[in-house]
């Protein structure tokens, strides 16, 4: 992933001004991850105090992420290395 990164306000911004053109979930050692893409351009949404790329526990806690600030539709990429519960529910 790039080194530039987005953070939650600015996704927010983004968002609401109808700029956001997809969102992709990654699944990594250790949770997941948000690419967020805008433009021409893909970054990795970013944790407010750290500023490092934010990484969920659960894929139910990245969809209510992104539902709450608007986006409603996101791919899923799971790694090999991820474990994923197949009765695993994602919410509506």
């Amino acid at each position: 992933m790039s080194t530039d990164t987005i953070d939650h306000q600015t996704l927010t911004r983004l968002v609401e001004a109808g700029a956001v053109r997809g969102a992709h979930v990654i699944g990594q050692a250790g949770g997941w991850g948000i690419l967020v893409k805008y433009g021409m351009i893909e970054r990795p949404l970013a944790a407010t105090r750290s500023r490092q790329v934010r990484t969920f526990r659960k894929l139910e806690t990245v969809v209510d992420y992104l539902k709450g600030i608007g986006i409603s539709r996101f791919d899923i990429a799971i790694a090999d290395s991820v474990a994923v519960k197949v009765n695993e529910s994602v919410p509506k």
